[in-house]
């Protein structure tokens, strides 16, 4: 099962808030929004592709979808045109998304052509786990942390990976810890780990927030979506240029590939 996607956690605030910083006490003009895109590929998916308007800095504007563009995807000479589904929201839902195949986007906003590349990746391939289970330990005198799970695939290229978690329970019990009168709650039911180049990720207790069963899936991802990701972390809530790789436009463009899902129970 691969259907749990760590993309919308990357949230497209830093791609709106890096705001008219073009307007300067000499020049006043307010430039034209940009288009940003937001598309993941991914093998067996349909290709979907959203674009939405830029927020430009000190607007009172909120997320306006952008319609009536034609949208299309151009893999290995044919040229494929996607349906708008919704306001915004473009899809291609026959698609044959290919590992290690190259998409190239292109569309016409305010009369300049909006384009991107990307390759998909192979997938992860086999991961290897050193537990399956963690049991969460009682506060008190001989109190033991259990052992991070260590997870191992080979990446002898140093691509980049990243690890989503997600508790699949309909009605997950929080963990928590009585310190004092006080009572610390995790609520976040997902998390993802950076991503790294290197062949190995740790699952340590403290990840956790919740008992019961956890999908875990790594995906291999592109630079692109590496370096927005960074861009994210290292940069919420100021104004910078984000890392994008959409050409005349903001937002990002990319694909990935998921290994097996393996699980771990939390109890």
């Amino acid at each position: 099962m691969k259907n749990y996607k760590p993309f919308k956690a990357i949230t497209f605030a830093i791609l709106m808030c890096i705001a008219g910083v073009s307007c300067t006490k000499e020049n006043n003009t307010v430039p034209d929004p940009l288009a940003v895109v937001e598309s993941y590929l991914a093998p067996g998916k349909p290709i979907t592709v959203n674009v939405t308007r830029e927020i430009l800095y000190g607007s009172t504007d909120t997320l306006m979808p952008v319609s009536g563009l034609q949208v299309q995807v151009i893999h290995s000479g044919k040229v494929e045109t996607l349906s708008e589904t919704m306001p915004g929201k473009y899809e291609l839902l026959h698609a044959n998304v290919v590992a290690g195949d190259t998409y190239r986007l292109s569309f016409i906003y305010n009369g300049r052509e909006i384009s991107a590349e990307t390759k998909v990746p192979m997938s992860p391939g086999i991961i290897t786990a050193t537990a399956t289970e963690m049991v969460v330990p009682q506060i008190g005198p001989g109190m033991q942390i259990p052992d991070p799970i260590v997870f191992r695939w080979q990446n002898p290229e140093q691509a980049y990976h990243l690890m989503v978690v997600k508790n699949i329970e309909t009605n997950p019990q929080p963990i928590t810890f009585n310190i004092g009168d006080k009572i610390i709650e995790k609520p976040a039911p997902v998390f993802r780990l950076p991503p790294i180049k290197s062949g190995q990720q740790q699952l340590a207790l403290g990840r956790f927030s919740y008992y019961g069963r956890h999908a875990v899936i790594l995906y291999r991802i592109q630079p692109e979506y590496a370096a927005l990701y960074e861009d994210n972390s290292n940069h919420s809530g100021s104004i910078v240029t984000a890392a994008s790789n959409i050409e005349n436009g903001l937002g990002i463009f990319t694909a990935v590939n998921a290994a097996d899902t393996l699980w771990v129970n939390v109890r």
